[in-house]
């Protein structure tokens, strides 16, 4: 009697336990991916973790990743010393494997600035300052140096234009994300501003703005042979002096026969 009354009460507990823990019947889910860099190269071991748990990872050689995480609201962080951290909030409900979009894991450059990515690498565009120069009439904003020159090959070029993708990195602030790109006309005119008129001589070119990060920041642009400058800040009626990127895209020579 003794006996099964013990066992009565042991498994009356252990229901009760059971019942009121609410991970004790819980199931998990399962994310799964791949990191690769700007270059397209698999990147191991990155740091996975779903912030708030004790779920962590690490990519393996083939940069693939597998971690579990709980059913509801999650932040989900990639990180590895050297390059740009990423975080991504997610509301998932699946108990199963869920594939997740291949991430691209953007490395820091060496220093600050604009750079072209090109197919194994980054090429820093030239850091260069600007003057204003005005009359009765209207005041002329030049850039002082010379550019970046790029050359790219004939065939990367379709209907007279190529598209670019640029790296912002700034290492001690948070990324400026309000540059002007202009394009450059002779003697290194970025464009005037005719009083009178209160016309703008400035070709402003628009380019797909990507945050990466606080300091990382992508951009996408399709352009045609020509010089390009990216200005920090504004060409205003009161600019004086001003810094940006100055850079070349060179014609694509004849075709090889």
């Amino acid at each position: 009697m003794k006996v099964g009354r013990l066992l009565t009460i042991t498994f009356l507990l252990t229901f009760a336990i059971t019942a009121f823990c609410p991970t004790a019947f819980s199931r998990q889910g399962t994310l799964t991916g791949q990191v690769v860099d700007g270059f397209d190269n698999v990147v191991k071991d990155v740091e996975v973790k779903i912030k708030g748990t004790e779920f962590t990872t690490k990519t393996d050689e083939n940069g693939r990743y597998r971690i579990n995480f709980d059913p509801g609201k999650i932040v989900i962080s990639f990180s590895k010393e050297g390059y740009a951290k990423q975080t991504f909030p997610l509301n998932l409900h699946e108990t199963s494997e869920v594939p997740m979009p291949k991430l691209t894991f953007w490395k820091y450059p060496e220093s600050g600035g604009v750079f072209l990515v090109r197919v194994n690498d980054y090429k820093k565009f030239e850091y260069a300052s600007f003057y204003s120069e005005r009359d009765d009439n209207s005041i002329s904003f030049y850039v002082k140096g010379e550019p970046t020159k790029i050359e790219c090959p004939g065939n990367a070029f379709e209907d007279g234009s190529i598209e670019l993708m640029i790296l912002d990195y700034s290492r001690e602030e948070p990324v400026v994300v309000g540059k002007n790109l202009y394009r450059i006309t002779d003697h290194n005119l970025i464009g005037n501003i005719v009083f009178e008129s209160g016309s703008w001589g400035v070709e402003k070119i628009e380019d797909e703005y990507s945050e990466v990060s606080s300091r990382v920041g992508v951009r996408y642009i399709r352009l045609e042979p020509g010089k390009y400058y990216y200005c920090i800040g504004q060409l205003t009626l009161k600019t004086k002096l001003g810094f940006g990127y100055y850079f070349e895209i060179a014609a694509p020579g004849p075709p090889d026969k």
